[in-house]
This record gives structure tokens, sequence and C-alpha cells, in this order.
């Protein structure tokens, strides 16, 4: 098994990176966010035949198993680890998605799709732990190994802030703010001899601690230079306390990728001639150097689970269940998937759920949202509220976010909903939670997931699902 990001992290750091002060750190996307959606009356909704769907979330509720979703969670973050768009592991997680979809009786398919280049760099112990960092372009790229001591430096902006005994020294930085501030750092860390520069990132876009990330550089150095996450180079700080450490730096260019989506099948035994497909989705990419237990390893353990639940029941509509890929790299394996459709087959899709990020332990993200684009309700949204209500489950609210792979399916006229675990202070203005190690080498199950969390998104979840799909069940009144 390869060794990850954090896989020889000193323990103690996790309570000290409790009382660390990042500056910013509710920092708020530019993305749309949770806004609130008037009172539904969702509780009470009736169904065409008359029933009042309680007796069938049993079917669900009875069956689905949160320790089961996280043993998928377990191979995908530990087994294979990180999963960045169009590399080894998103390929080793869709052949992981695709044999367990075969082996539940669903017709499984492979979409591929083109992605850019990735450039990886990786920070190698002398135990075989590795760190998997963005490296940048206009580095050194070779798999020829920079083996070095590592200092770390304070500051960069000035050469004086370079030590006499930097020359032939890997040296860790605390990234600046701008980029044109860290090029600085780097062309002083360069120009002061330094074998090998780590930029360490310190916030992410919506207030987590910072990921890794590829440097944007202007000019072309002799010397590798990776964007580390913050948390790696706090690791390393600790590490470097109790004495020397020396890595190996390599870095690879990734060209001529290919992503990947994986559909599985489940048809309707008597589906009626004007009946519709329903779509559960989500996406099993991570970011580079993290691997993505709750992102969103969390959303494809729930679908594996409901597929399982659900291969024994019959629907009037056919199901399909998607394993997207490169979500991270901007929606593409939804969007190609959208984008390949023709109309017809667009408007033969009743709904799509989408979980992503469905796990968390994260105690201020408090409430699980079926989030829409535009905060419109439709049968996702209604369905899993109704259901909420029903279970006597407070959990589920609505909401409005435009962040996730539910995105290009409202946006071609297709009821979508994102389920997400949030917390919310404030409408307005927006004060918002969610959790601090998501795109970091922490989202792992031992610090980002909750069981508790997840059987409560199986059973909202599942239960709406099963509302729309069963068979006894026309479809909600409108």
């Amino acid at each position: 098994m390869k060794k990850h990001a954090g896989d020889n992290k000193p323990k103690k750091f996790k309570k000290a990176l409790l009382s660390y002060t990042l500056a910013g750190a509710m920092v708020l996307s530019v993305s749309p966010f949770a806004l609130p959606v008037a009172d539904s009356g969702t509780g009470t909704i009736a169904y065409a035949n008359g029933n009042s769907g309680a007796a069938h979330d049993q079917k669900i509720v009875n069956r689905v198993d949160a320790e089961r979703a996280i043993e998928h969670i377990r191979y995908l973050s530990e087994e294979i680890g990180s999963r960045p768009g169009g590399l080894e592991g998103e390929k080793e997680a869709a052949d992981y998605v695709a044999n367990n979809l075969k082996s539940l009786g669903f017709d499984v398919e492979y979409q591929y799709f083109p992605v850019a280049d990735q450039y990886i760099g990786e920070a190698a112990f002398a135990d075989g732990t590795v760190w998997e960092m963005g490296a940048a372009s206009r580095g050194k790229v070779s798999s020829d190994a920079v083996e070095a001591e590592v200092i770390y430096v304070d500051g960069g902006l000035s050469p004086a802030d370079f030590p006499a005994d930097t020359v032939g020294k890997i040296v860790a930085l605390t990234r600046e703010s701008t980029v044109a501030a860290y090029r600085t750092q780097v062309d002083n860390a360069v120009n002061a001899g330094a074998a090998g520069v780590m930029l360490q990132s310190v916030v992410g876009s919506r207030g987590n601690y910072g990921s890794t990330f590829n440097p944007n550089l202007t000019k072309d150095y002799d010397v590798p230079v990776f964007g580390a996450a913050f948390i790696q180079v706090e690791w390393l700080k600790e590490q470097l306390a109790e004495g020397p450490v020396t890595l190996n730096l390599t870095a690879e260019h990734f060209a001529d990728l290919q992503s990947v989506n994986v559909i599985g099948t489940k048809k309707a035994k008597s589906k009626k001639g004007d009946a519709k497909e329903v779509l559960l989705t989500a996406h099993m990419d991570s970011v580079v150097g993290a691997p993505g237990a709750n992102d969103n390893a969390s959303g494809v353990g729930l679908m594996l689970e409901l597929a399982r639940v659900f291969k024994s029941y019959n629907t009037d509509k056919d199901m399909k269940f998607i394993a997207f890929g490169s979500e991270e790299r901007g929606l593409l394996g939804a969007r190609y998937y959208v984008d390949q459709l023709t109309q017809p087959e667009r408007d033969n899709i009743e709904a799509v759920f989408n979980p992503d990020m469905v796990a968390t332990s994260y105690e201020k993200a408090e409430n699980l949202y079926a989030m829409t684009v535009d905060g419109s309700r439709n049968v996702v949204t209604d369905s899993t509220v109704a259901a909420g209500a029903r279970l006597g489950n407070s959990d589920i609210l609505p909401g409005q976010f435009g962040s996730s792979d539910h995105v290009p399916f409202h946006n071609a006229g297709i009821p979508a909903a994102l389920f997400i675990w949030m917390g919310i202070d404030s409408w307005d203005p927006l004060v918002y939670h969610i959790e601090k190690v998501y795109h970091t080498p922490q989202d792992t199950i031992e610090d980002n997931v909750s069981t508790e969390r997840m059987q409560s998104a199986l059973d909202v979840i599942g239960a709406g699902l099963f509302d729309v799909v069963r068979k006894d069940v026309p479809g909600l009144k409108r």
C-alpha cells in the first residue's frame, strides 16, 4: 500500500492545531452559498396513491448501515489514498466503484474524457513515507531525487532572512498572501543557494486550512518548487524541533490525461411507458495530497451502500448510480456527462441526488442541507425534507449552494440537489461553517468522519430517494 501525506504525522499536533490562529479564517468563496429557503411544508406531503410513505421508509432505514458505507470510505481514502483527477488513484477508485456495482448486478460502463496536465511533487522521508504536493511547472520536474536536509525560514521576502547554511538545503517557507510576494520568496531562497523550496499554504478559499497547490512562477528554476498543505509544514516543523530531517524531492509532469465517470444502471422491471430516470451521483476524486475521506469518499460510500439496498427493490423507474471524476478540477465529470446527453435524454431525468461531504465530524456543521443552485424546491428537496419530517430527523434542511456536481444538471434544466453538512450562524451577512480540514491531508476517517452523521444522511437521502422511485408511488402531488 502506498504511503500518503500524513502517514508519519506527529500525534501531538492534532490538539496543537486547534490553538493555531489563521488570519481571515472565515473567508467566503465567490461561489454561491447556502441561503435560507422559505418553509416548504414538505413534512405533510401526500402521495397520489394515498400512502404517507412512513411505512416504506423503514424498508430503507432498517437496512442501510453506516459502517458498511464507512468501509468504502476506508478503502478509498486509506488503501488508495489521494485520487487527483486523471491520475492513477482516481482510476483505482473507478475500478473499485465499478466492481462493487457489478457485484450488485448492475450494468456498468466507463465514460472517459480528457483533462489538463498535472504537475505532482513528492517529498519522501527515510522511512518510506511520501507526502504528495503540487509542483511548479517552472521548477525542476524530474524523477532524479534532490536529497537534502530541511530548514524552515521565517519570512523570506528579504535576502537577509536566509541563514548562511541555506546552501544545499531544502527551504520551507510560509507563503505570502499574494502570488507576487511568494515569487519573491522563491527567488530569494534560490539565490541563497536552496536545493529545493516548499511553500506552505495557509488559508483555503472557505476558511479551511490551506491545501496543496501548484506555485505559479514567472521564471525557470533548476530546483524543485512545491506547494505544500498547511498541515504538512506544521508536521515538518514539529519534526525539525526534534532533530534534523532529510527529504528526497521528486516531481513528475503527467500529460495526455483522461479522467473517468463510472455509470451503474439498474433497469426498472415494470417500467411504465412515460416513466423517467433517477440518478444518485457522487464524485470519487480528491485534491492533490488529500485522502479525501469526507470529500468525497463519503458520498461514494453512501451511494454504494444505497445501491446495495436498492438492488432488491422493484421500481417503475430506471436508476443510475454514477461516480464522477475530476469534480475538484471544475465539475468536469458531471459537465461531460450532461454534455453527452441528448435533449430527450435530459428530459427523461426526473431527479438527481448528489451527496458531497455527508459524514463530517466537525461539530459546527450542524445540519445536512439539501441544496439547489437557485434555492428553489424540486422533487429532490421535497422528497428528502419530507422523509426527514416523517422520520423525526431534524438534521435535514433546504438551502442554496452552487459548488458541486448538481450544477451542470441544474444548468441543463434537470432537477438536482446537493447534500452536504454545514453550519449557518447568520444568513445576512452570511456566516457559515464548513470543516477546517477538507482539501487537506487531515481529511481522514480518524479526523473527519462521523458514523452518526453518515447514518443520518443514509436514512434521509435513502428514504427520499425511495419515495421517488418506488413502484407503488406514481409521484408527489405538486
